[in-house]
């Protein structure tokens, strides 16, 4: 798949990689509106779990509100899954129980997307919540154009939301 070849490369370069420089003191701080709609790269291995089926996935994007995940064959929408995923530097697993709240298509617009599915988080430790923000701010700091924003969620005929 893409992303191993992707991840490939990222794991033979470790050495060659420079630090990303601090923001400048005084940068503006991200409003919780716009902190709840920022997408930041993020590609990893994931463990997932839906029913029966466990296999090793690749994370693709990672907000505070949840992960796009690269799957081949599409998951029925409001279907729960389980992932668990380390952050960079982090030993610690996040585990999170997830709702599939989209399907991406292969070709679909965006192409910059794999097929997969948006998995909005439903159930998580607060620990890693707080984990994932701090992972968040941190990557808006040092590398704020490589940060994109979310599809806008719409509240469905039952109250939930779906992009």
């Amino acid at each position: 798949m893409f992303f191993e070849r992707v991840l490939a490369c990222l794991e033979t370069s470790k050495g060659t990689m420079r630090r990303a420089a601090h923001a400048r003191a005084g940068a503006v701080p991200l409003s919780e509106e716009v902190l709840q709609k920022v997408r930041i790269p993020f590609i990893r291995r994931a463990q997932f779990a839906h029913g029966d089926d466990r296999r090793e996935v690749f994370l693709v994007d990672l907000g505070l509100s949840g992960v796009f995940a690269e799957l081949e064959t599409p998951l029925p929408e409001g279907d729960f899954v389980d992932v668990r995923f380390q952050l960079p530097g982090n030993e610690n697993e996040v585990a999170a129980r997830c709702r599939v709240a989209w399907w991406h298509r292969s070709g679909a617009l965006p192409r910059s997307l794999p097929s997969g599915a948006g998995l909005e988080f439903v159930e998580m430790a607060p620990a890693d919540r707080d984990r994932i923000r701090g992972h968040i701010l941190d990557h808006c700091r040092t590398a704020p154009r490589l940060t994109r924003f979310a599809r806008p969620w719409i509240k469905d005929d039952d109250g939930g939301e779906s992009p």
